[in-house]
C-alpha cells in the first residue's frame, strides 16, 4: 500500500485549509462527512483511504482516483460516502483523454 502527499497530486490548485488532526473531513472512517473535491487535505484522505481500503500498491491507481474526483464525479455528489460508492462502482469502466 501506498501513501500519498501534497506533492504526488497530479492537480496543484487546491487550497489547503489547517483542519485538527481528529476532524472528520481527515480522520477516522468514510462516512456522510460533507467532501470538498476543492480542498487539497481532504481529497488526499479520501484517495489515501480508499487506497487503504482497496490495497492499492501503484501512484498510478491514486492519480486515477485524483482524475476521477477532479473530472467525473458528479457535483451532486456532497459526501465522502457517496463520493467513495461512485468511485468503486465506476472505478473499470471510467475513462479519459490523454493527461494534460
Amino acid at each position: 500500500m501506498i501513501t500519498l502527499s501534497k506533492q504526488d497530486l497530479y492537480y496543484k490548485d487546491y487550497t489547503w485549509t489547517d483542519y485538527a488532526p481528529t476532524s472528520p473531513k481527515i480522520s477516522g472512517k468514510i462516512d456522510a462527512t460533507r467532501f470538498n473535491r476543492s480542498e487539497g487535505n481532504e481529497v488526499l484522505y479520501l484517495i489515501n483511504k480508499i487506497t487503504e481500503m482497496w490495497d492499492f500498491s501503484k501512484v498510478e491507481s491514486c492519480t486515477k482516483m485524483e482524475r476521477i474526483i477532479r473530472e467525473k464525479l458528479p457535483v451532486t455528489l456532497l459526501t465522502q460516502e457517496d463520493a467513495t460508492t461512485w468511485i468503486q462502482i465506476n472505478w473499470k469502466t471510467v475513462k479519459f483523454g490523454e493527461l494534460i
